[in-house]
């Protein structure tokens, strides 16, 4: 029974985390004491790392929606322009234009431009109707939603994994007051059986399992304490921090709310994201039939001249131009294929959202009856363990007036052992229910 809670009160530390590779002692900078579980929580949520990603992801996507948004406004540009005519190139006129005397054939070298031309220009765009960008928006929102909802993820994952190693220690600590106890009667033990083995009252057989009870009871402290050790330094671990941690609490401050009912669960928000998405990228798959129109205006000046900036005497040549374009796809078959990919996906989306639902809701059904089976489970083992502590006390009055033997006295105390264990254990598997169930209560939309 001692190795099951062993393994019990293990299984409980690495819920959710990794094992470390190799552990080495922090540098610590100061000391972070925590009294409850929301206090730790409180901590993780403006110091862990994990979190702090997350959220700078959010405004990543914040800032694409911002982005989807700027392409419905229209694009205005401006440009200016300067250019030195070296060499004008000169031109072949018939001669008679300026000479209605010159014989037939005969033509003139003219030179036509300024040696100087500047030109600015405004343009302006504006796609009125762009159907591909409006639900380009829309998609946009629902990715901020995923991201959203992998962060809310992300604090469920950590608020289990960190709850899970914060009752482990209370948990060893706990136990680490039973095994004081238990090494305090052991030691007790072996030192009235070493007297009665040297008086030659007893055998070296029982001698030894007084010896062999007493170096089991130690090195189960030693375990628990060096399994506190590694607790803390996994603590400070999930929450990415060099500080040393103390926790100042106990279990009878630890209860659930008055409420039974359970939060929606952050995996299934993520789900109905997924869903969502899908059915605004059909939208936008769709829009590639539709048309687009688009107004175009532009106003632009020429400034032609024979002197450098000499604008006094230069030739102004003012263009304005207003359009509107109206296009669309006629034949795209790649589209029809579009379309029909994301219907099927659609689809598989509304499959795996209904698998999730199915499957959270006995995972809630299934913890709801793992906690009113540790509550049973603990009451009872409490109150063996509470009958146990009585009859061992009455073997150590019979043994100290040598109405019980050694080997006796060493049986009734490994029964007290095995009720000790196994309350240690049920403790264990109601913390574990109970901080899960507390946990599911949290509204982590509103966070």
């Amino acid at each position: 029974m001692r190795m099951k809670f062993v393994i019990l009160l293990f299984t409980l530390g690495i819920f959710g985390s990794k094992l470390f590779a190799q552990i080495s002692p922090p540098d610590s900078n100061a000391q972070v004491v925590f009294h409850s579980i929301d206090e730790l929580f409180a901590y993780a949520d403006d110091n862990a790392i994990i979190l702090k990603t997350a959220s700078e992801n959010e405004q990543l996507f914040l800032s694409k929606v911002k982005e989807k948004k700027s392409d419905l406004l229209p694009d205005l540009s401006a440009s200016l322009g300067y250019n030195d005519n070296i060499t004008l190139q000169p031109n072949l006129i018939p001669a008679q234009i300026f000479n209605p005397s010159a014989p037939e054939g005969e033509f003139s070298e003219v030179v036509f431009g300024t040696k100087y031309q500047y030109n600015g220009s405004l343009q302006a765009k504006w796609d009125v109707l762009n159907f591909q960008r409006i639900f380009a928006v829309e998609v946009s929102k629902i990715e901020l939603s995923k991201a959203e909802a992998t962060t809310e993820i992300n604090r469920f994952n950590l608020y289990n994994q960190l709850a899970s190693t914060y009752y482990s220690i209370l948990l060893t600590q706990e136990s680490i007051k039973v095994y004081e106890e238990n090494v305090a009667v052991s030691d007790t033990i072996l030192n009235n059986a070493l007297n009665q083995f040297q008086k030659g009252t007893i055998s070296e057989s029982a001698y030894n399992q007084a010896l062999i009870n007493s170096r089991q009871t130690t090195s189960q402290l030693k375990l628990s304490q060096n399994s506190l050790q590694q607790y803390y330094v996994q603590l400070q671990s999930q929450l990415h921090t060099q500080d040393t941690i103390k926790i100042e609490d106990d279990f009878e401050q630890f209860d659930l709310l008055n409420s039974t009912s359970l939060q929606a669960h952050p995996q299934l928000l993520l789900q109905k994201a997924n869903l969502f998405s899908s059915e605004a990228q059909l939208k936008q798959t769709k829009a590639l039939r539709y048309p687009t129109l688009s107004l175009i205006y532009q106003n632009s000046r020429t400034w032609a001249t024979d002197d450098f900036i000499g604008f006094s005497n230069a030739n102004v040549l003012p263009q304005q131009i207003f359009g509107a374009t109206l296009s669309m796809n006629l034949f795209d078959f790649s589209a029809e294929r579009k379309i029909e990919q994301s219907k099927i996906n659609i689809q598989l989306q509304k499959l795996e959202l209904e698998s999730f639902k199915i499957e959270l809701q006995k995972e809630d059904e299934l913890l709801q009856l793992q906690l009113s089976q540790g509550l049973t489970q603990l009451s009872d083992n409490e109150q063996i363990l509470v009958l146990q502590k009585k009859n061992d006390q009455h073997s150590e009055n019979l043994y100290q007036s040598g109405l019980l033997s050694l080997d006796n006295r060493l049986d009734n105390y490994k029964e007290l052992l095995h009720a000790q264990n196994n309350y240690l254990s049920s403790l264990a598997s109601l913390t574990l229910s109970k901080y899960k169930k507390y946990i599911r209560q949290i509204d982590f939309n509103s966070k």
